[in-house]
């Protein structure tokens, strides 16, 4: 058998492994979950040894399923969620569960930054939005502030993709990914933001991440022993250095090019984009230097909670077809959609604010929460689920507006991840947004697109963007229906005018409970 390429992917649900042979053609894929931990309200976490045990697991399970001999896995790369970091003591050991990316209790921390006029900012809509409370400074200062003896025992902060790099090689290095996208770097501007930090109270977060910074399927080293042994692989074997998932996911849909447009679709959804230019402005993040493709500016819009809000609505208002599901039934999605496949653009009134976990962009509001508007007793829940389905494409199209308003004009846009599962809700994409969507042959870009970072450390290929054009290949492309696209517009109208309208009363609500929470 010619070489393969593994590729792991360690989301917010779990690990994802993939082999791939080196023209991208999928062998096997095996998943492991991870549970998340909810402390309280706007907290999350998740336990960095249930993240190896769901590694290995997933590992093991690939290299079985796809019959491939260890000594065949000729590179190896990784992505993970990022802006979750993980606190390590002297030994490697973690010494608290990581604070996911998703987690918003640093709101406050974050908040100073938009007092402080600095270069750092321009990341934020190009100084004009505040800070979002997900990124690790902030984190790693509240960890500083309310937690100070785990800080003081702390000898290395890293990242999720990080610490993955750091149990496969024994080799510290900050990805420029997350560096770039989740931690201020800008080499712009002569890279780590120092006194910006200080000025946060971070003065000292410096000295507990890895100095080295490079770049995503650069050669991070070998495989060490000890996780060799773990992971059925054979030591040596070249590991590419890694980055955030949802960039891992451009690359495996090979979205390396300035004017087209990534949309990695899961618990929260990424609109991703490469340019030539550093443009910054309001409501995007961005554009942040060197995150993905060396010289280029990675353009992001994303929102917090996305497929995250759909498994929401299964677990309280669906558990009888989970159920059924559970025991051999049809699968729930499929019972939903079913039911909800003739209700007509707008679900007969209802409107969903998908902003369960905050909302991330444009409006970088981590007290915004979620909202269901327009109910009567005529609906019913497939009415709540289409509304939902709804919200997901909605949210993509206000920030395709924002990004074009400053000068952003996307003429493609590929999608993967859970949206892909159903070709319906895919076409309400295309629908919504008026543009076609285009679906790769491998859906899962974060694992395909780990694999070829694994291909360009191991020399199979000289750069991400060759290697992406060798492994990712087309499948369909889905276009928007005229009709449904101008109804739709009056609709997004509608969902764009309510977190605006309720902005003021549920800040009151947030710090009313911040309060009572002490």
């Amino acid at each position: 058998m010619d070489s393969v390429y593994l590729g792991i992917d360690l989301g917010t649900g779990g690990a994802r492994a993939g082999l791939f042979d080196g023209h991208g053609v999928a062998l096997a894929f095996s998943a492991q979950s991870v549970e998340s931990y909810y402390p309280r309200p706007g907290w999350v976490e998740q336990d960095p040894d249930e993240w190896w045990r769901a590694i290995v697991g997933a590992v093991r399970g690939v290299i079985a399923d796809a019959g491939v001999r260890p000594q065949e896995v000729a590179g190896i790369g990784y992505d993970a969620t990022s802006a979750t970091p993980v606190s390590l003591d002297s030994h490697g050991r973690p010494l608290r569960r990581a604070i996911l990316w998703a987690d918003v209790r640093s709101a406050a921390i974050a908040a100073r930054a938009s007092d402080i006029d600095h270069w750092a900012r321009l990341y934020n809509g190009g100084g004009k939005d505040d800070a979002s409370a997900e990124w690790f400074p902030f984190k790693a200062i509240w960890l500083k502030e309310h937690q100070p003896e785990i800080w003081e025992q702390t000898a290395l902060l890293l990242d999720a993709p990080d610490w993955i790099g750091l149990q496969l090689t024994g080799e510290l290095a900050y990805n420029t990914c997350s560096a770039a996208i989740k931690c201020y770097y800008n080499s712009d501007h002569g890279g780590w933001p120092e006194d910006f930090f200080a000025k946060l109270g971070g003065e000292d977060i410096l000295s507990k991440v890895p100095s080295k910074v490079q770049p995503m399927g650069s050669l991070l080293g070998g495989l060490s022993v000890a996780a060799a042994e773990e992971l059925g692989l054979v030591a040596g074997t070249p590991v590419g250095q890694g980055g955030i998932d949802a960039e891992a996911g451009m690359v495996g849909m090979n979205v390396l090019t300035p004017g087209d447009m990534a949309l990695i679709t899961g618990s929260s959804n990424c609109l991703l984009a490469q340019s030539a230019t550093a443009l910054h402005g309001p409501g995007m993040f961005g554009g942040h230097k060197d995150a993905v493709v060396p010289g280029q500016y990675t353009l992001e819009a994303s929102q917090g909670s996305a497929g995250s809000v759909m498994q929401w609505f299964l677990r309280t208002s669906a558990i009888d077809l989970m159920e059924k599901e559970a025991s051999g039934g049809p699968s729930a999605f499929e019972v939903l959609n079913e039911l909800s496949h003739e209700i007509p653009p707008g679900s007969d009134g209802v409107v969903v604010t998908e902003y369960f976990q905050g909302n991330r962009s444009p409006y970088t509001d981590n007290r915004a929460r979620g909202t269901i508007t327009g109910l009567s007793l005529h609906h019913r829940r497939e009415h709540i689920y289409h509304a939902i389905q709804e919200a997901n494409c909605y949210g993509v199209e206000h920030n395709l507006r924002t990004m074009k308003s400053l000068g952003y004009h996307p003429r493609s846009l590929t999608v993967c991840g859970g949206a892909t599962k159903s070709q319906a809700w895919l076409q309400m994409h295309a629908d919504i947004l008026g543009m076609d969507v285009n679906v790769t042959k491998v859906q899962d870009g974060p694992a395909l697109g780990s694999a070829i970072l694994g291909a360009v450390a191991a020399g199979r290929y000289a750069s991400l963007q060759e290697a992406a054009q060798a492994m990712v290949h087309e499948h369909y492309t889905l276009s928007p229906d005229p009709e449904k696209h101008e109804e739709y517009k009056f609709w997004v109208d509608r969902y764009t005018e309510i977190h605006p309208a309720m902005r003021d009363i549920q800040r009151s609500i947030a710090d009313h409970m911040s309060d009572l929470e002490g």
